[in-house]
């Protein structure tokens, strides 16, 4: 059936109405509706007395086609006449749930698709300009709106200037340069996150769209420090908004604050005041060092270093014991930074304990565990809160080792002297409700090593704004590929330390190394 529907996606219809005139004995047809055709079609159906019945077929969206009855060869099947219509209509329904099924599955691949290109391509964008132009392109790509574009907040926020756009010019757009106060679907979208402008049903708002654009919505883009800006997007057909739309943009808006957080651009609009007190507490309910070292089987060899920049973190480094053979653990990196990303951290680790104290084969499931969290962080977080794991489980009786990589840097592998990376299985959690993670499995030899850090390692940043990156942990890594696991963490972190002499890029930081050597006695 897949290939029948992958090759000619309404052909297996024309099967199904054949073995139903077979069963019945009642002619059952389907045509489908060609584009333009469709009232035409309905038309002859309603009107021609040959045709006993028919239904439209839908899949959501628009109207596929006809499914209709005609008069039986035999008349000894007319006392059927009253069975053949129910039993085509039930057919008809049934018919329509699975193509409006198809379609959203359909639909909801392509989302991920997308996300998955965008958050990889995000992240190698080295120009602000390109990351937010490829931010916007995907908000359309998902949405289906015709253009876009964003609006900064100046340091004084009191007035916003239109800083990128996508399918449109900035002369196209309305007060491209605006004052806040002046500017009612700005304030509306910084009150209640989101507003949708209709030029017809609402005439006074009217101004802020381009011309013959007849809808645009108005999200704001902020995080826990403060409003950014506006994120608007715009069409020109009148559209009615489900709830699917809005959240999309609420996520592109926080990839877009996100971007600029990490720019360094929103330091103008930075006013945060700490409290010291309430600090002190979190700080003392979620201490700094994270890594808990169990009993191990002295089959490997750990180490691991985690700093944060402020009292507390969204940096996760968890090893947990499961049976004498077989330990997992998991490097995360939630986003933003102090207490947001702790509480987001707090949460997966939460989750993550949950899930490890239940069966071992379902513990030693990393996809598995990997979805679970993903879909708990979905639900219990907000749109710009997500977190970057990777969830690995060691056999030492089997020699391997397992694991799921959701959106985290690629941790080092050391195979029989050969250092390569390892497999990334997908996109960040908790911004899709439902992902299908894959999973890999690598075998383990003695004395191979797998070195993971968070992007605070990597993305450290020297005095004369050069970054380590990982090439700095491969350098140090070649050098001592034959050193316990504490000796090659102290042997990065040292290199890291010199890197940043005089620098300081506030970043939280976390470096694990796992050797596959027995532990000295």
């Amino acid at each position: 059936m897949e290939q029948v529907l992958t090759a000619q996606p309404l052909e297996w219809i024309h099967g199904l109405c054949d073995q139903f005139t077979e069963i019945t004995g009642w002619p059952l047809h389907f045509t489908p509706a060609k584009p333009g055709e469709r009232k035409s079609l309905e038309a002859e159906l309603c009107q021609n007395a040959k045709y006993c019945w028919y239904e439209s077929i839908e899949d959501g969206k628009q109207t596929l086609g006809y499914l209709y009855l005609t008069l039986p060869h035999e008349t000894a099947n007319d006392h059927m006449f009253v069975t053949a219509i129910k039993l085509a209509e039930l057919v008809g329904g049934l018919i329509s749930r699975i193509e409006t099924m198809g379609s959203s599955l359909e639909l909801k691949n392509r989302e991920v698709t997308t996300l998955m290109d965008v958050g990889l391509s995000v992240t190698r964008q080295e120009g602000l300009q390109d990351a937010l132009q490829k931010l916007l392109e995907a908000a359309l790509q998902l949405t289906g709106f015709r253009a876009a574009g964003f609006f900064l907040l100046n340091s004084e926020s009191n007035q916003l200037s239109l800083r990128v756009q996508y399918c449109l010019h900035s002369f196209e757009i309305p007060f491209h340069r605006r004052k806040l106060k002046e500017s009612p679907p700005d304030l509306e979208a910084f009150s209640n996150e989101a507003l949708i402008v209709h030029r017809q049903e609402s005439p006074e708002l009217a101004r802020w769209l381009p011309e013959g654009c007849l809808t645009g919505v108005c999200v704001s883009v902020q995080s826990e420090t403060g409003p950014f800006g506006t994120l608007w997007a715009y069409d020109r057909r009148a559209r009615h908004l489900n709830e699917r739309d809005i959240h999309i943009l609420k996520s592109i808006g926080a990839q877009v604050s996100t971007i600029l957080e990490r720019a360094v651009l929103l330091k103008e609009s930075q006013n945060q005041l700490r409290l010291k007190k309430e600090l002190k507490v979190i700080s003392e309910s979620f201490p700094v060092e994270l890594a808990r070292e169990p009993d191990w089987d002295r089959e490997f060899q750990a180490a691991v270093q985690s700093i944060s920049h402020h009292e507390v973190g969204g940096d996760l480094c968890e090893f947990i014991s499961l049976s004498p053979y077989v330990t997992c653990f998991a490097l995360g990196d939630a986003s933003g930074d102090s207490i947001p990303a702790a509480v987001v951290m707090a949460s997966v680790r939460g989750a993550l304990r949950t899930l490890t104290e239940g069966p071992i084969e379902q513990a030693k499931d990393t996809r598995h565990v990997i979805g679970r969290i993903n879909t708990a962080l979905y639900h219990t977080s907000l749109p710009h809160q997500f977190m970057s794991m990777m969830y690995g489980v060691i056999d030492t009786r089997a020699r391997t080792f397992t694991y799921t990589n959701a959106g985290h840097p690629a941790p080092f592998w050391v195979h029989k002297g050969k250092i390569t990376t390892l497999t990334s299985h997908g996109m960040l959690l908790g911004v899709t409700e439902s992902n299908d993670y894959d999973y890999s499995v690598i075998p383990i030899c003695k004395n191979d090593i797998i070195v993971g850090f968070s992007d605070g390692i990597s993305e450290a940043m020297s005095s004369e704004r050069k970054m380590f990156r990982s090439d700095g942990i491969m350098k140090v890594l070649e050098n001592h590929i034959e050193d316990t696991a504490e000796e090659v963490m102290k042997g990065i972190w040292s290199k890291l330390q010199q890197h940043l002499e005089g620098g300081n890029d506030g970043d939280d930081r976390t470096l694990m190394v796992v050797k596959f050597a027995p532990n000295a006695e």
